[in-house]
Order: C-alpha cells, then structure tokens, then sequence
C-alpha cells in the first residue's frame, strides 16, 4: 500500500499520495476512483494519528501545504517502505545536507571543524557543483545548508544557490556575517534562499573577535543580521557552547531575542578541526547539563524564537524533565526545531531519535566527499565518481550509524539511546570511535560506562 501512495497516476499527473495531501487541503483535485480511494484512506490515517496525539488540525494542513514538508513526508514514507518501521526512523532520502561549499575563509576561528583559511585548496568547479545540485534534488532531500569556510567567499556561490533553490530544496546559508551586505541580502532574497544562519561566540565584541580572529567581526555579525532581518529574510542566531562563553550564553538568548530573530541554535562543540588545539574549552558534561536545562526552560517558557541544538541530549533533558501528567511535552526533533506535542506524543521520542548524522542527515566537502556529519570527517564516497543514492542506500558507515544497537559504552546501555544516541562526532573526535559513548553526557559521568 505505501508503495501504491508513492506511484504517479497517469490521469492525475501525481502521486497518490501529492494527490491526497491537496485533498486533505480541501483543493479536490482527485480526477480518477483510485486516487479518490487511496486519499480517503490516507485521510482516515492522518486524522487517527492527529487525534492521538493531539496535533490541531491548523497545524497539520499547514505542514501539508508547504512543499518542503511535503518532500520530507515523501521521504519519510520512503523510508518506511525501504527499512520497515525503525527505532529511531531511516529515511529515503536526508531532510538536510550541509555542504561545507568552500575553504576559503576571511576569519580564523578557533574552533572551525573544516580547519578552514584563505589558502587556496582544491575545491569542486562550478559544472561540478550544479551536477552535485542536480543530484541531491533528484534523489530527493529536501534540504540543502551551504556552511564552509565562508561560503560567500566563492564567486560562484549566487549561481549554484539558485539553481538548487530552482531545483525545489530548501535553501539556506550559514555564514560568519561580515560579508552580508544590504545589496547581497538583497541578492539572496530573490535568488530564493530561505534561511541564513549567523554565528556568534559571546555576547560582546571581546569575546567574539577574540575567538574569531578579527577585530570588528562581532559588529559586522549584528548588521548582517539586521540586514536579514530588515529584508524580511528568516533568519537564525548560532552560538558554540565552549568554557570561553558558557557565562554569556544567556545573554547571547537575549541579544537574539532582543534583535528579533526567528531562530536560536546552540551547537554542540566538538573538537574536530582547529577545534583540536582548544580541547581544554570542551565544557564538562556538568556544565553542558545545566546550559541544556537552559534551553529546554526556554522551550517551556514559550519563547518566541524557535530553539534547536545539536546535542541530542536535550531530548533526554525534556523527557527527565517532564511530568506524565503534564498535557503539552516539548520534543527536540533530531536536527529540527522543537515541537509542543499532547503527552501522548511521548510515543514518537524513540522514533525521532536524537542524532541523525547518516540518517536524518549527511555532509558535503568542498571537493564533493560524502560524510556522516561535518563534525565527523569520515569520507564514505566521492560524488565525482559515485552517485548520492548509492552512497546513501549502502554505505556500511551510514548502516552501522542507523542501527542503535550498534552503540557501545554507556550509550549502548543507556535506557534513552533511541532518544538521544549521544554525539556520534565527539565519540568519534575522542576515541577514532563513532560507536563509542559521548564523553559529554552527565549520564556517562554519573554512571560510568
């Protein structure tokens, strides 16, 4: 039956499925009986599962109306047809990849992953990047972030960001914000890019400049967010948990707030990189526990910018910290934003699954390398040579990330490892091992591995 939902019906021109998502809309487009009959059927199943959990109806037509969610939706169900029903769920094809789209770099951070700086290193050409484009898009991902290095850096970076925003994906950008003019905010607008990410490593020009290498970044970071802002652009604030700026980090959540942006990240540090040299700034699992207790009073607070971050632990955090008979329960999703979910919605926790690097989610290099993660610099396959599907569907890396019970130490044992799964790129920077624990769980601390 779900494979029926995926298969175009040659009198509609659509999938069973695209056809009984514009029905639940209420737009009839439903031409043909079989359509007509898989539409009442998938309508029965999304309003069981919204009556259960207790999603507002408002909500889910919403969801459904968005193309993007759409192509995720087709992914999931991809997914359930490919792998079965999974603890956590695999997907047909990543939500998100981020393409780490250049070395090139105009600061000198001191804890960039990607070691990046203004020598010049080999990088994909341009033809190269659109067919990389092309890929992604046909295989079917529904979102594509250019990180780097600076992306912005490459002259190329407006032509190949439109044609992936033209090939239906997501587009976003994170970026350092110095080079975020009013005229390129502008020109990113309508190229179609629907998300920038601006980092920020403390909530003072002091700390900033000193960890980025460059006097006068922190005040270059805020303009580029208020040009981002003012062009009505969504528009995210990223902030690096370290020993450096943990004092800060509540400040940093008032500067967003204050700044009026949409979105607050908290990344997870991992030493990887340059990041090596600064191994003594990795913040104990103490002190990363109370900034996720932060973050998880905020998400109750109902704040209104979205939170996210990339230590999957928060998800155990807002489980621990919850009542059973509290009616709305936040739930971090894996690389997603929280949601307000009815108690009953505490069934999905071992299905979202926290990490999701291999699984919800992969990296590019600039010279086109597949990898788990951008903390986590295993190349499983070259798309110069290789094709994104294969390397998706069967690299042994990726299938040993999926399967949870493939986890050893403390992660593997503990009673939240469907929830969370523990940073797979700290184990690996910690013990050459992405199955070992995370050394940065409380949990590892206070009941040994």
């Amino acid at each position: 039956m779900l494979n029926t939902t995926l298969q175009t019906c040659h009198q509609c021109e659509k999938t069973h499925l695209e056809t009984a998502l514009d029905d639940y809309l209420d737009k009839n487009t439903s031409k043909c009986n079989s359509c007509r009959v898989y539409s009442a059927i998938i309508r029965f199943w999304i309003n069981f599962l919204r009556a259960g959990f207790k999603v507002e109806r408002t909500r889910v037509s919403k969801l459904f109306a968005d193309p993007y969610s759409r192509r995720a939706v087709k992914s999931i169900v991809g997914g359930f047809i490919d792998y079965g029903v999974t603890r956590p769920l695999q997907v047909r094809a990543p939500l998100l990849i981020v393409w780490n789209f250049t070395y090139k770099c105009n600061l000198n951070c001191r804890h960039c992953y990607s070691d990046s700086t203004m020598i010049p290193r080999k990088e994909l050409s341009t033809q190269e990047a659109l067919a990389i484009v092309d890929q992604i898009a046909d295989f079917g991902v529904t979102s594509l972030a250019f990180s780097g290095g600076e992306p912005l850096m490459r002259k190329d970076f407006f032509e190949v960001a439109a044609h992936a925003a033209q090939s239906g994906l997501y587009v976003s950008l994170a970026t350092n914000g110095t080079l975020l003019s009013r005229e390129t905010v502008k020109k990113l607008k309508k190229l179609g890019l629907n998300y920038v990410e601006i980092s920020l490593d403390g909530a003072n020009p002091k700390t900033h400049d000193a960890f980025r290498g460059q006097t006068g970044a922190f005040a270059q970071a805020i303009t580029g967010l208020k040009n981002c802002i003012e062009q009505d652009v969504c528009t995210c604030l990223a902030v690096t948990a370290t020993r450096s700026n943990l004092t800060e980090i509540p400040a940093v959540f008032e500067l967003a707030d204050q700044l009026g942006v949409d979105r607050f990240t908290l990344f997870n540090f991992v030493p990887t990189g340059r990041g090596k040299e600064i191994l003594t700034l990795d913040p104990s699992p103490e002190e990363r526990e109370e900034v996720l207790g932060l973050l998880y009073k905020k998400l109750t607070a109902h704040s209104r910018m979205a939170i996210l971050t990339t230590a999957p632990q928060l998800a155990r955090v807002a489980l621990q910290s919850s009542s059973c008979a509290v009616e709305d329960h936040f739930m971090p999703l894996a690389h997603m934003e929280a949601a307000k979910l009815g108690k009953q919605g505490r069934a999905l926790a071992d299905f979202i699954g926290g990490c999701g690097a291999g699984r919800f989610y992969c990296a590019l290099s600039p010279e086109g390398n597949v990898q788990p993660c951008v903390f986590l610099p295993i190349t499983v396959g070259n798309l110069k040579g290789d094709t994104f599907g294969s390397i998706w569907a069967k690299s042994p890396v990726f299938e040993a990330l999926r399967d949870r019970r493939n986890l050893r130490g403390r992660c593997g044992k503990c009673q939240f490892k469907f929830v969370c799964g523990g940073c797979r790129a700290r184990a690996y920077a910690y013990f050459n091992d992405y199955l070992k624990s995370d050394p940065g769980c409380i949990k590892r601390t206070t009941e040994g591995d």
